[in-house]
């Protein structure tokens, strides 16, 4: 469509008209020679003018029409991402791994109970330290 209202702009020709057709086969038939920049122009957008509508509908059909739908809604979205969201924090999730050690071995060693022995060495280690804390205290 583009390329033929060029044409109808430049040289007044119709690509779709037999008519103008009709004129351009009288004029080589009787001889007509081509003398200006013009005429060799327009001799060479008809001769590319296929393979050029050939690229040209392969473009078309590469169009994403989601997005040119959806461009309105994105922009609105972008917008108030860089409206509202420009000084706020950003979170960053990373998969950390557990060393090798598989899952369900993990919420295993978890879910074991400590043996009597580490469980009395743990609260015998907190109990010192808050007698410390209060003996400092009342010094």
């Amino acid at each position: 469509m583009i390329s033929g209202m060029f044409f109808i702009y430049f040289w007044n020709f119709n690509i779709l008209s037999g008519s103008n057709w009709n004129v351009i086969h009288r004029y080589w038939e009787s001889g007509g020679i081509i003398h200006t920049w013009k005429d060799y122009t327009l001799l060479l957008l008809l001769t590319c003018y296929i393979p050029l509508w050939y690229i040209g509908w392969k473009k078309f059909n590469k169009i994403d029409w989601v997005q040119i739908f959806l461009w309105p809604i994105i922009k609105y979205n972008q917008y108030i991402i860089n409206k509202y969201g420009e000084n706020s924090q950003h979170i960053v999730l990373k998969n950390m791994g557990t060393g090798g050690i598989k899952i369900e071995e993990e919420i295993e060693i978890k879910s074991k109970s400590k043996t009597k022995i580490e469980t009395d060495a743990e609260v015998n280690r907190i109990r010192a330290a808050v007698s410390e804390k209060i003996n400092s205290v009342k010094k």
